[in-house]
């Protein structure tokens, strides 16, 4: 098993979604993330018997919080401040998703930290990044989708429908993801050029960027774009989309024109003129979706799924989160993960979408209770002894 990231350390001030999403793929694939969070710290977690619901608040610790070491620290102190730099001097990387302005508050800016650690590299993740006209503006995901471009063609393609914001942030994860990204390459570099440097990612821009080739489309061609009709694909691919079947259940199907003889063939469509090429199934499309509607009724999603993949033609359930994690694909993968939470209960989250060949998954570690770390980490990195660890926490400064 390959722990690619072993021996870096990750200082991890973020909150949320939009900064530790990555901290915890990177904890995962071995670097030592230390979450750095305010006091007080928590109590052990009281055991839950065996399925016991899992709260809303749960699935934010146990999905996000795992892989990561946990310690209480106040950086409003001037003792805080002083541990935080000890840990610097022996960390790789400070992540933070403040509002721009934050860190230079606490003194804690990448200057700062730099002159303690020439090699430390500092990323910060904000809404709208540190320059521009909304600079000192917070974010939110939805906002940030909307502002992005991506809602105004989300939805169900009905004339007059509302815009629709992804179910998941996917303005934090985007803005997550491309932080983990330019943290590798800024490491990369420091490895020619020994020192670190500082990394921002916008989550506005990095949803900018999930536009993709609509942007060439929309500048080069001066092309506008409505909601996308939910049985429409790109290249025109007709017939696409949702269909109901017998049991009431929807299926979802993508059959470009080099799919169209197989997937006639499991349907059992006769031979048409009006289907015989892309064009005139463009132009035909309510007569052919007619057609598939009655058809599909006649069998269940799973059965049309099977008969439909077992002959190449893309097709696949419109499955809820719990059935698509059980399904026998998802399973074989190993992207559903149970932890081991107090009380003999078991927690099931995703895994981690990176493999490496020839090499099993590297297990996942549960979460801890926040302030659960920090005798541990400040023993062993800058080596405070019992009496000063026990002093800095009467005087608050850590817990």
């Amino acid at each position: 098993m390959t722990a690619s990231l072993d021996g870096l350390r990750l200082l991890d001030l973020s909150t949320v979604v939009a900064g530790p999403f990555a901290t915890e793929l990177l904890g995962h694939l071995g670097m030592d993330v230390i979450r750095i969070q305010p006091p007080p710290a928590e109590p052990p977690w009281p055991e839950k018997p065996p399925g016991a619901p899992v709260t809303e608040a749960e699935g934010f610790t146990w999905s996000l919080a795992r892989n990561k070491r946990s310690i209480c620290l106040d950086l409003k102190s001037a003792a805080g401040r002083a541990v935080f730099l000890d840990l610097v001097r022996q960390s790789d990387i400070v992540y933070e998703n403040f509002r721009p302005g934050v860190m230079q508050r606490l003194r804690l800016d990448h200057a700062t930290l730099a002159a303690v650690n020439p090699r430390i590299v500092s990323v910060a993740i904000s809404g709208f990044g540190s320059s521009g006209p909304w600079a000192e503006v917070g974010a939110y995901d939805v906002a940030v989708q909307a502002l992005g471009g991506s809602m105004s063609i989300t939805g169900t393609g009905e004339p007059g429908s509302i815009p629709c914001r992804w179910g998941v942030p996917v303005g934090d994860i985007a803005g997550s993801l491309y932080a983990a990204i330019g943290l590798m390459a800024a490491l990369e570099e420091r490895a020619v050029t020994g020192r670190g440097q500082a990394v921002e990612v916008a989550l506005l821009d990095a949803q900018l960027a999930l536009n993709t080739y609509r942007v060439p489309q929309a500048f080069g061609a001066g092309a506008t774009f409505d909601t996308p009709s939910p049985r429409r694909g790109g290249a025109g691919a007709v017939p696409y989309g949702p269909f109901r079947c017998g049991d009431g259940a929807w299926l979802v199907i993508a059959v470009a024109s080099n799919f169209w003889p197989a997937f006639r063939a499991v349907m059992a469509l006769p031979e048409d003129p009006r289907f015989a090429t892309l064009a005139l199934r463009q132009a035909n499309q309510a007569a052919l979706d007619a057609q598939l509607e009655h058809l599909f009724l006649a069998r269940s999603a799973a059965a049309w799924e099977e008969a439909l993949v077992a002959r190449g033609v893309p097709a696949g359930r419109v499955n809820d989160i719990a059935d698509a994690f059980a399904q026998p694909q998802a399973e074989a993968r190993g992207m559903r993960v149970a932890l081991d939470a107090p009380g003999g209960r078991q927690v099931f989250v995703a895994g981690d979408p990176i493999r490496f060949a020839g090499e099993a998954p590297l297990p996942q570690r549960a979460p801890v209770p926040k302030g659960a770390d920090t005798d541990a980490v400040l023993g062993a990195l800058p080596g405070y002894d019992a009496a000063r660890i026990a002093a800095l926490r009467e005087a608050g400064a850590v817990a």
